[in-house]
């Protein structure tokens, strides 16, 4: 089968770096990401990465709980940068208590940008919610449902978060290291979407190579 290219993923990753905005800058609501088709040696280097991945176990009300097993009731979870993960009943609680175990997870002072769930605002004001220098999944198109996010760059398999075909919107608030987000296929390449730093994106409105949306389709992300 022949195999047919949009971008070289390691391409893509290095523009979407290259393409940083200000720090300040609050991320844009719903860009349209470049999407492409994954080489096979590509394809072969992640998955190798994530193979060598454990599980994910994270506290939860005081409780161990194996991510891949479900989230119990919480609705955020967070990665922090020493590899620990916090899940919390709702995104106002987790933001309060990252500012204390990570205290750098604060948005830029000068974005402007404050807590829209925090004043019962949803959809494209929402993106808010995704504090400077970390990447969030959404679980609906607005920006609304569960959350999970990210400080740390890495390769993760979202079914070891209980995500995987079940995002459907994002941002990256940070002013350097974009995301590819990946639909793993067999025997076909993957198709991805380069996310780029300071946007967010409806998933519901991201083509996908082989038709339809990238809606509940992305496997693993590379950021």
């Amino acid at each position: 089968m022949r195999r047919t290219r949009v971008l070289v993923p390691i391409l893509a990753l290095c523009a979407l770096v290259a393409s940083a905005t200000t720090a300040t800058a609050a991320p844009e609501p719903s860009a349209s990401p470049e999407v492409g088709l994954a080489t096979p040696a590509e394809e072969a280097r992640l998955q190798q990465q994530l193979a060598d991945a454990e599980p994910v176990i994270a506290t939860y009300n005081g409780k161990k709980i194996n991510l891949a097993d479900g989230w119990q009731g919480a609705q955020a979870c967070s990665e922090v940068p020493t590899g620990e993960v916090y899940c919390y009943d709702s995104a106002e609680e987790a933001d309060q208590a990252l500012a204390s175990i990570v205290p750098e997870a604060a948005r830029a002072p000068e974005s402007g940008v404050a807590s829209a769930k925090g004043r019962g605002e949803f959809g494209p004001t929402a993106i808010g919610d995704c504090l400077y220098r970390w990447v969030c999944l959404w679980e609906h198109s607005n920006y609304t449902g569960r959350r999970l996010q990210w400080s740390a760059s890495g390769t993760k398999q979202l079914k070891d978060w209980d995500f995987r075909d079940k995002a459907s919107s994002a941002c990256v608030n940070r002013d350097q290291g974009g995301v590819l987000a990946y639909d793993a296929r067999t025997a076909q390449p993957d198709p991805y979407m380069a996310l780029g730093v300071g946007r967010c994106y409806k998933f519901t409105d991201s083509s996908y190579p082989y038709g339809g949306t990238f809606n509940d389709k992305v496997d693993y992300i590379q950021m």
